[in-house]
C-alpha cells in the first residue's frame, strides 16, 4: 500500500463560523473561579452563557479532586478566622445542604475545609440554573473575535461543529489563561521553575480512625520507611483527609520530568505526565498497605480524572501582585479579596516549601490584576490572573480564585450595565456590591 509523503503543515480552506450566541457576559471555565463568575454576573441581570470543556462544572475540585477547600479561613492559635465570605461561603453551605463537612480542620499552621467532589458537581449544577445561566459543555475555546485591542467573543469547537459567542465581557477562567493567550495578551510562564503537579487519588477499605491519628510527621516516617525498603516515592508527606466512611484522599504524588516540573501546555509532557501520575500511584499503594497504620487493606477507590497542574500561564494586568504583597499584609484601594493562605511552593524534591503569613494576617488582591495590560473586554479570573510565580504559589487556591470569579462576575455586569469597558467600571461601586454580597474585602 502507497503511503502518503509526511507534511510540514496543511493548508485549511477558508470557512464562515456561526454566532450561536449574543451575550453581555461569555466566562470560558466552570471551575472554581468560572462558577462564581457566571453566577454573579446572572445575578446582577447580566445575559450569562458558561462555556465548559468537561460535562459538568467545578474544575479542578471535581475533575482534579483536592480532598479540601484551601484558602478559606486566617487562623491564630486559638481561632479559624473566615478571610473569604460571599459566594464561597454560600457554595460550602450548599455542600453541607448536600451532606458535605461543616467544619474546618486545622493542619500545621492554617486550615481548610474538606469536601467531597461528586457533592460539588450536584451543588454547582443547581447554583447556575437557579441563577439562570446558560450552560455550554463539551466545547473547548479555539480562538478570540478581536477588533484592535477589544476582544468581542470567543470561537469554539463542540460536538455538533465550530461555533462563536460574542460578549460585551469576556471572561478567562480556563485556568491556563487560554483566553488571554488566543488574544495575544502578555503573560509569564516558564517550565523551569514552575510548580509540580499532582494526580489525586482516593483509597478505600481505610481504618479511618487510625489514618486521622497520624499527624505529617508521623505519615512522613512511615513513607520514609518505605523509601528506605526501596519504594520509589516522590513525596513522603502530603494531605490525607476523610470525607466517606473507610476512605481517605491522598494529595501525596508529584511528577517531574528531567529534574522540572512538565510543562503542562506541552500535549506530549502532559500526557507522559498523566502516566506518570498513575504509576505513582501504585507505588504508594504498596508504601501505604505495608507501612502505614490504619491502610492495611486499602485498595485504589478512585484516581482524579485529570492531573492537577498548580502552575502554567500567569497573565501580565494593570497590577502585578508580588512576593512582598503576599508576606506583608498587601493593601490596595481597589481590593476585591482576600487571601491568607501561605505560599505553598512544590517543587521537583520530596519536601514542599512553606511560608506561612502571621497568625491572624492576610493581604488583598486588587481588581488591577484581572485586567490584562493592553485589552479591552476581557477579564481573567482564577489562577491565571496577574501575579508573579512566588504570590501565585499563595493566591492559586479554590477559595481565592471563587473571590476573584465573584469580582470578575459583578465588575463585568457592572461594565454592561454602565455602557463601559471592565476597566473604567467604578471599583467604590464594585467593592460596595461585593460587600453587600458578603464578601469579605478587609479594611
Amino acid at each position: 500500500m502507497n503511503r502518503s509523503p509526511s507534511l510540514a503543515a496543511i493548508s485549511e480552506p477558508p470557512r464562515q463560523t456561526p454566532v450561536r450566541h449574543l451575550v453581555d457576559v461569555l466566562v470560558v471555565g466552570g471551575g472554581s473561579a468560572g462558577l462564581m463568575a457566571a453566577v454573579a454576573a446572572a445575578r446582577q441581570g447580566a445575559r450569562v452563557l458558561l462555556v465548559e470543556r468537561n460535562g459538568y462544572l467545578g474544575g479542578t475540585l471535581s475533575m482534579v479532586t483536592l480532598g479540601s477547600f484551601c484558602g478559606l479561613y486566617t487562623v491564630t492559635e486559638t481561632e479559624v478566622i473566615p478571610v473569604v465570605g460571599g459566594m464561597a461561603a454560600e457554595f460550602t453551605e450548599r455542600l453541607a445542604h448536600w451532606g458535605g463537612p461543616r467544619e474546618p480542620l486545622r493542619w500545621l499552621q492554617t486550615a481548610s475545609l474538606p469536601y467531597d467532589p461528586t457533592l460539588v458537581k450536584l451543588a454547582a449544577d443547581e447554583l447556575v440554573l437557579q441563577a439562570g445561566v446558560q450552560l455550554a459543555f463539551h466545547c473547548l475555546a479555539v480562538g478570540v473575535l478581536r477588533e484592535d485591542q477589544h476582544v468581542r467573543g470567543v470561537i469554539f469547537e463542540g460536538r455538533d461543529g465550530r461555533w462563536a459567542c460574542a460578549a460585551h465581557v469576556v471572561i478567562d477562567c480556563t485556568g491556563d489563561g487560554d483566553i488571554a493567550a488566543l488574544a495575544g495578551a502578555d503573560f509569564e510562564h516558564d517550565p523551569q521553575v514552575i510548580q509540580a503537579p499532582t494526580t489525586m487519588f482516593r483509597l478505600g477499605g481505610v481504618d479511618v480512625a487510625r489514618a486521622s491519628a497520624l499527624n505529617r510527621d508521623e505519615l512522613r516516617r512511615h513513607l520514609e520507611q518505605a523509601v528506605a525498603c526501596g519504594l520509589n516515592l516522590p513525596r513522603t508527606s502530603g494531605g490525607a483527609f476523610s470525607v466517606r466512611p473507610a476512605s481517605m484522599h491522598l494529595n501525596i504524588t508529584r511528577v517531574v520530568k528531567d529534574g522540572r516540573a512538565p510543562d503542562p501546555l506541552d500535549t506530549q509532557e502532559l500526557t507522559d505526565s498523566e502516566v506518570q501520575g498513575r504509576r505513582q500511584i501504585s507505588a504508594y499503594l504498596k508504601a501505604f498497605r505495608r507501612f502505614v497504620p490504619g491502610y492495611e487493606n486499602c485498595f485504589i477507590e478512585d484516581i482524579g480524572a485529570q492531573i492537577g497542574v498548580r502552575e502554567s500561564r500567569r497573565v501580565r494586568g494593570d497590577y502585578w501582585l508580588t512576593q512582598h504583597d503576599v508576606l506583608n499584609q498587601g493593601r490596595f484601594r481597589d481590593a476585591v479579596a482576600c487571601s491568607a493562605w501561605p505560599m505553598e511552593e512544590h517543587g521537583v524534591g520530596r519536601a514542599t516549601l512553606w511560608r506561612f503569613l502571621a497568625p491572624g494576617t492576610y493581604y488583598q488582591l486588587p481588581y488591577r490584576m484581572m485586567l490584562p495590560a493592553g485589552l479591552h473586554g476581557l477579564l481573567v479570573a482564577g489562577r491565571c490572573a496577574s501575579a508573579s510565580h512566588e504570590a501565585h504559589a499563595s493566591m492559586r487556591v479554590a477559595a481565592v480564585c471563587m473571590a476573584l470569579g465573584e469580582a470578575a462576575g459583578v465588575a463585568a455586569a457592572q461594565a454592561v450595565a454602565a455602557g463601559v469597558m471592565p476597566r473604567d467600571i467604578d471599583t467604590d461601586a464594585l467593592r460596595r456590591t461585593l460587600r453587600a454580597q458578603g464578601a469579605i474585602l478587609g479594611d
